[in-house]
């Protein structure tokens, strides 16, 4: 491998969080998801070793080949045209140059990076595999060409198992080999310093600047870890909790320079679900959040059943983004479908009128709620009384699992609690064609390579009379075993049909 070694200040680098253009640019979509024929041939941390000294660009020149999954992407806005990989050893910060990445690289996928013809550096300390530029005359690290993105990463397999480390902060190291510097980590027993606990996790204004917040250990802790969020996440505006618990983020390093003897210990989140700040402050202080119950997953939620229909005496809360649709009336008024990161989702019955969008995050109070079969998929239904809860933020995206229809038909077959059952989830079925009536309403037959499901549009759908389209299309909704022996598949809405 050649070394182009240039002084560290012509190292011109791309801020990684920052401000969205509006122009969208296409890459070549990556091979289906499934096994490719590809096999990594060293690991994350042995590609570091390429990198020795701060502030030069390595250019690989060998047939190196990593593989990870990812562990973060754009979908949420706190990250800017990058990817985040994780192997056994160490994790990867990938510079793409294309938008909506987390459609072809969602969390979870496995991907094969070759790295032949790709440039390794150090960024504020991290270290960071992109393509190698000449700006204003000047070395630059910029994103793989969106017109390259499919010369260098491989999508392999979807729905890896993705789950933080946990982690101290002492293991938090400032080392351009520490193996925790750009990986998904966690932390426990941590809040927010008072000074932030009546602020949002990022700037909302004009400016939409990247702000830092500070978390501790509470109890007159001096050490603090930076929480530092784009003000386009779409979580900006989402008030900080107040209370005392877990937080999962990416973790990254700021050096202003190289050589730099001060550096600061950074958190990227990926969403504000993945923090956990539920429980009393440190102390015993009693914790202000509205809903002070312990968090749990909605998978947790439905593991509780157990066949029975029960009531939720212990005190819980879950939260998550509304994937129906209540416009277009396909779900039942009075009900909406959650769903968390945990990818599980579940119908939850308010009653009355419901006007939630596709993206809004929610989060409910359980305790006293009931979970039960309701003509045979899992709800919980609100303690009566209940009133609908304020959205938290708007806009979330939710990534469907791919599936096929034998894998649909084959997971909702299962028991309600089983976690192979993703009954809910938002799922896309690809090259798949509807047969039946003329037009959306009532029962169709949905059919792809692997087998049919029922494509089920209620008559009161404000879609129900459109005419059904012929061909192959691409097919997102929730699946579910109605009365436990009719599976159907049921659309949101005309544009979930592609």
């Amino acid at each position: 491998m050649n070394k182009i070694k240039q002084l560290f200040h012509a190292i011109l680098f791309i801020v990684a969080i920052g401000a969205f253009s509006a122009c969208e640019k296409t890459f070549d979509a990556p091979p289906g998801a499934g096994e490719v024929n590809i096999v990594a041939n060293t690991s994350i941390q042995a590609l570091k070793t390429y990198h020795t000294i701060p502030g030069v660009f390595d250019i690989i020149n060998e047939d190196v080949i990593i593989s990870g999954i990812v562990v973060a992407n754009d979908q949420s806005g706190n990250f800017y045209k990058q990817l985040f990989i994780q192997d056994s050893t160490g994790a990867m910060q990938i510079l793409v140059d294309a938008y909506s990445l987390y459609a072809s690289y969602p969390v979870g996928r496995r991907v094969f990076v070759k790295c032949k013809g790709l440039t390794l550096t150090d960024s504020y300390s991290n270290m960071v595999l992109g393509y190698k530029a000449v700006v204003d005359g000047l070395p630059s690290l910029q994103g793989i060409p969106a017109a390259m993105v499919s010369n260098h990463i491989i999508g392999g397999t979807l729905n890896n198992p993705v789950e933080p480390i946990l982690v101290t902060a002492a293991d938090l190291g400032t080392t351009l080999n520490n193996k925790y510097i750009n990986a998904l980590v966690k932390l426990e027993g941590y809040e927010f310093s008072s000074a932030d606990t009546a602020k949002t996790y990022g700037d909302t204004s004009t400016y939409k600047s990247t702000v830092n917040r500070n978390i501790n250990t509470g109890c007159g802790s001096n050490v603090n870890l930076v929480i530092r969020t784009s003000g386009y996440a779409n979580f900006a505006g989402v008030h900080i909790p107040k209370g005392n618990g877990s937080i999962a983020a990416i973790y990254t390093i700021y050096r202003s320079s190289p050589t730099s003897s001060t550096t600061t210990k950074q958190m990227l989140l990926r969403s504000e679900s993945d923090v956990h700040f539920d429980s009393l402050r440190c102390g015993g202080n009693p914790n202000p959040n509205p809903n002070p119950s312990g968090r749990i997953t909605i998978a947790a939620l439905r593991a509780l059943y157990t066949g029975t229909n029960i009531k939720l005496t212990t005190s819980a809360s879950i939260a998550g983004v509304v994937t129906s649709d209540a416009a277009s009336k396909n779900i039942s008024t009075g009900a909406l479908i959650l769903q968390d990161g945990s990818g599980a989702a579940i119908t939850i019955y308010i009653g009355g009128t419901l006007t939630y969008n596709i993206g809004d995050s929610l989060a409910f109070d359980v305790t006293n709620d009931s979970l039960l079969n309701y003509r045979g998929s899992l709800e919980l239904k609100k303690a009566f009384g209940s009133t609908a809860p304020a959205a938290l933020a708007t806009g979330r995206v939710v990534t469907p699992l791919v599936k096929t229809i034998a894998e649909i038909n084959a997971s909702i077959g299962l028991p309600l609690q089983s976690p192979q059952n993703f009954e809910l989830s938002l799922v896309r079925v690809v090259s798949a064609t509807a047969t039946g009536n003329a037009t959306f309403s009532g029962n169709n037959t949905l059919t792809d390579a692997s087998g049919n499901i029922i494509l089920y549009s209620a008559t009161a759908a404000t879609y129900a009379a459109q005419a059904l389209p012929t061909g192959a299309r691409t097919w997102t909704g929730h699946a579910k075993n109605y009365n436990g022996t009719t599976k159907e598949f049921l659309i949101r809405n005309p544009g979930d049909v592609q």
